[in-house]
């Protein structure tokens, strides 16, 4: 017995209506610096983090992660910063204005005994609330396995399916990711050139630092 002409179309609609379900969409602050000993002398990872972290969550190909610049760009024409931190209560409203459903706000904190913790938490921009939180310490070396952990626990808690394992990203020295932090700084300035500086001195030191390498690529570009 043929299916009758409703259920193919049943069939049909509902294929369409998943295939054209939009990717939801996340959006990354830049972190907290928590440090106690020297914090000025690991301001700049605020950025350089929070950066690392939207890479590793655009790998999945799954959710739609709001580009920092774009976040940034907004706060500063709206003025809810002071200090160069933003409160929640304006962080949640930016949130709203670019279509974010959720926010990532996160934390560090650089130990003297060569360890960071980096904390991060999910929070529904509708309710304020906060829906998971998570964190990871090991050796400032290891900071990109830690985001990388902690990007997988957010797309997990997210109900978002990974293809495949991501490989090991590797380890950097604190000193390159000082580097591709200020980079991202002067990104956020405007200055290519001193960003594309701190890129190719991050390389210098990490020469398989890939994150650096791509936006020293993209800076590069005519």
């Amino acid at each position: 017995m043929r299916p009758s002409r409703f259920f193919l179309f049943l069939l049909i609609f509902t294929a369409s209506a998943f295939a054209l379900e939009p990717k939801p969409t996340l959006a990354v602050l830049d972190f907290e610096n928590n440090s106690f000993f020297k914090p000025e002398d690991v301001q700049s990872l605020s950025k350089g983090l929070a950066q690392i972290l939207i890479t590793e969550l655009n790998r999945s190909g799954a959710i739609q992660v709001v580009e920092r610049q774009k976040l940034r760009s907004l706060v500063d024409e709206l003025k809810l910063a002071q200090s160069g931190v933003i409160s929640e209560e304006g962080s949640l409203q930016v949130g709203k204005m670019v279509g974010a459903k959720h926010l990532v706000f996160g934390g560090y904190m650089v130990m003297m005994d060569d360890k960071i913790r980096i904390d991060v938490r999910i929070v529904d921009v509708e309710t304020g609330l906060t829906l998971k939180a998570g964190e990871a310490t090991g050796k400032t070396k290891d900071v990109l396995s830690l985001i990388q952990k902690l990007g997988v626990k957010i797309l997990k808690d997210l109900d978002v399916q990974l293809a495949q394992n991501a490989e090991n990203p590797g380890k950097i020295s604190i000193g390159a990711l000082k580097l591709f932090s200020r980079g991202i700084e002067f990104e956020d300035r405007g200055d290519k050139a001193r960003a594309l500086e701190c890129y190719r001195q991050a390389l210098d030191q990490e020469p398989d630092f890939q994150q650096a390498e791509d936006r020293a690529a993209r800076l590069s570009e005519p």
